[in-house]
């Protein structure tokens, strides 16, 4: 990303505790939650709204966390980013080996009724309606939350296609305590986080994005003998910007590289074909998932494919996912149900003659792009032709899809998604569904 996520339309909750019944007290827990919005609000860094930067410090119920973290995901836009950071004790059901975040009456041996499950967390996270999304734990047993959001076999093919981008970044493994030094005004991991956020990092770039704060803070907590930071992030999550690099700014310019033209992700001759799922013998769909038009985004033998069903409209507006500039500048011909991976957003554009695609937007075929979420509503209108919007996705594993081929479940329509997305007829029925 070569810009900072919308300060307007984003959403920030900090959650820290440091006085609990049941545990032992982390007072720089405080500090952490008052430098980090410090930081995040400054204008020379970020410029965050403080109204949308929500603190909850000392919260007593799992109902005081859930709340708050609820009202931001609704609220956030699809181009602004949600950040949901805690610090304080992180607490393992023994039974299930799930991590929960302990709150000021958790107890010890009941986590499961008395802390916040990450589970919430990552609902919630999952069904905003931004594109970029963050989550950073500064708490024990942190690393069990990785598996949790953004892990998972689609990985490498989301980002081929720009479903979304989400990034977990915790202060410990899954089996390792993190640390709050009694002669530090904040705990480890929070304090090397802010430290960088505030002062930058020297030679870094111009915006500091998740993946270059990983790294800087490993090299640090390595050097220090402390618990080493772990991150997860599908499709490029980690190069979510936070702030701008306080470091550069005293540095003499440096001209910036020209960017790679972007091409076309054609991994094989199945991307771009429209498909359709075969009936049964008493009309029934052999995968009712599949009894529809389909079209292949992305294909590798190795890691799988990636689709979106084209006939099966969805129940949200436009302006509902996309937000009303960006969709009021957009001739969005349909919002359809793209499969059953729910939480995740793909705006499909159609250039106009004689356009090319803008630059680091994904090229998906002749004339097909992927749309940013984030895009300049004005430059989306005046490139884009006509676009469609896809809520939920398709994945087959490796082999998966050649099997369904081979097996009739699915047959080759002869047509490709640029033809079938240019299509009157196919525009207009999909849009009297919607």
């Amino acid at each position: 990303m070569t810009q900072l996520s919308d300060a307007r339309r984003s959403r920030v909750v900090l959650v820290g505790s440091s006085t609990y019944d049941n545990f032992p007290a982390i007072p720089a827990v405080t500090n952490n939650l008052t430098a980090l919005r410090d930081v995040l609000v400054d204008p020379h860094r970020w410029g965050l709204d403080p109204d949308a930067c929500r603190v909850v410090h000392n919260p007593e119920t799992t109902r005081d966390v859930h709340a708050v973290m609820r009202r931001a995901a609704a609220e956030v836009d699809v181009s602004g980013l949600l950040l949901l950071y805690f610090a304080g004790h992180g607490v393992i059901d023994p039974d299930t080996g799930v991590l929960h975040l302990a709150v000021g009456q958790t107890m010890p041996d009941s986590a499961y009724s008395s802390a916040v499950p990450f589970d919430w967390v990552r609902r919630l996270v999952q069904g905003s309606r931004s594109a970029h999304r963050v989550v950073i734990l500064d708490c024990c047993y942190a690393g069990r939350a990785i598996p949790g959001l953004g892990a998972d076999d689609d990985a490498a093919l989301a980002t081929q296609v720009e479903i979304d981008r989400s990034c977990v970044l915790v202060a410990a493994s899954g089996n390792r305590i993190a640390l709050a030094p009694p002669d530090e005004p904040l705990t480890a991991f929070t304090g090397v986080l802010v430290e960088l956020l505030r002062d930058g990092v020297a030679g870094g770039p111009p915006l500091l994005d998740l993946g270059t704060l990983h790294d800087e803070i490993r090299r640090v907590q390595r050097a220090r003998g402390r618990p080493i930071p772990e991150l997860r992030a599908r499709n490029g999550g980690d190069r979510i910007p936070i702030v701008r690099n306080a470091a550069t700014q005293r540095l003499p310019a440096v001209p910036p590289e020209p960017p790679e033209p972007e091409t076309a992700r054609l991994d094989s001759s199945l991307v771009g074909k429209v498909l359709r799922g075969a009936q049964l013998g008493d009309g029934a769909a052999a995968d009712p998932e599949l009894a529809g038009d389909v079209a292949i985004l992305a294909h590798s033998p190795i890691e799988g494919a990636i689709g979106v069903r084209l006939d099966r409209p969805a129940t949200r507006s436009p302006a509902h996912v996309l937000g009303d500039e960006l969709a009021g500048s957009l001739h969005v011909h349909a919002v359809l149900d793209g499969g059953p991976v729910r939480d995740v957003i793909l705006l499909l554009g159609l250039l106009r003659p004689g356009y090319t695609a803008p630059d680091g937007w994904r090229v998906l075929g002749r004339g097909l792009v992927v749309v940013p979420l984030d895009a300049y509503p004005a430059l989306a209108e005046a490139v884009v032709s006509a676009a469609y919007l896809f809520v939920g996705y398709l994945g087959w594993r490796p082999q998966q899809l050649e099997t369904e081929l081979a097996a009739g479940h699915l047959t080759d329509t002869g047509t490709d998604l640029v033809t079938w997305l240019a299509d009157p007829q196919h525009a207009r029925r999909a849009h009297d569904r919607y």
